[in-house]
């Protein structure tokens, strides 16, 4: 046996090597998982590609100062956000990347809304407060 073999057969059954091992495997693991997705074509959500979609929502036929009609733009704000973010998926991964859209969604369409009522009605606190935390 030559002293490179015997070296290399220390470095992979000598106990320090075991860290190394891991590496290399959970770098192989990482290489190949990430060759998948390219191959697939899959664009993860933190990939920094975002694709805008966006949906008119009307409310001129609505009385914002009434908690009826606010509760009424919410509904609709909430449909929208569903069309928007489409297909909620059938993995835990797609499930939680169709909740944050959603709840940012909605969160950022009641934002530009900028009622009380309606903040109030998304955040759960009364209308007073919200008002008050708005200042």
């Amino acid at each position: 046996m030559s002293s490179s073999t015997s070296i290399i057969s220390k470095l992979i059954h000598g106990p320090a090597s075991r860290p190394v091992i891991w590496v290399v495997v959970n770098l192989l693991a990482t290489l190949t998982l990430s060759s998948v997705v390219l191959f697939l074509g899959i664009t993860p959500a933190w990939s920094g590609t975002p694709t805008e979609r966006s949906i008119t929502v009307s409310f001129r036929d609505l009385d914002l100062s009434s908690p009826k009609d606010a509760n009424e733009l919410y509904r609709r704000i909430q449909s929208a956000a569903r069309q928007v973010c489409g297909y909620v998926g059938a993995d835990l991964i797609e499930q939680s990347l169709w909740r944050g859209c959603y709840r940012n969604t909605v969160t950022d369409a009641v934002g530009k809304v900028n009622n009380p009522l309606l903040t109030a009605i998304h955040t759960g606190h009364p209308a007073p407060m919200t008002a008050m935390l708005r200042k």
